[in-house]
């Protein structure tokens, strides 16, 4: 009787020792994909929160550059009607410039007006230049153009300043 005592006994040690080895590596197994599972969503919170930044900091970009542009919209507006008043009381205003000088800068103003429209019909980027007919232009509105086209270039540069900033931005990650 001690015999089978003494085998019960050696095959329940056996049968316990294998239970907690299979079992313990069964949770080895978990604790390794839990901690597989969190160093991914680590990851996937780090670019979450890089990708929060750079959207804020982008927004911020944005919201100022339009800012920019109200304000040299606003400006470029004062000036061109002080520029009206001005040659409103001028005798020589409504000199034609040559004809070939004006087709050719009409030309390009409807090359540029062609290219700046979007896709969608009705949305176009407005020069706010005032109406030019079809084959003259007088000396007073090529003056009352130059304001505008300030204001334009002054406009595209406040976007490529935001561009590089975004960019800047995007690098030091």
């Amino acid at each position: 009787m001690n015999r089978y005592l003494i085998a019960t006994l050696v095959a329940f040690c056996l049968a316990s020792s294998w239970a907690v080895d299979h079992y313990h590596s069964k949770y080895r197994e978990a604790q390794k994909r839990a901690d597989d599972a969190l160093k991914d969503v680590d990851g996937q919170r780090q670019v979450i929160a890089i990708q929060a930044f750079n959207m804020n900091r982008f927004n911020q970009i944005a919201d100022h550059t339009r800012r920019n542009h109200s304000l040299i919209d606003a400006g470029a507006e004062k000036t061109v009607i002080e520029y009206r008043e001005i040659l409103h009381r001028d005798k020589t205003c409504d000199l034609p410039v040559p004809a070939d000088i004006a087709r050719g800068l009409l030309d390009y103003t409807a090359r540029l007006r062609t290219r700046a429209m979007h896709a969608a019909p009705g949305v176009a980027d407005a020069a706010r230049s005032g109406a030019v007919t079809a084959g003259s232009l007088t000396y007073c509105q090529a003056v009352l153009w130059i304001r505008p086209l300030l204001a334009a270039i002054d406009k595209a540069n406040h976007q490529l300043s935001g561009i590089r900033d975004i960019e800047k931005t995007r690098a030091a990650q």
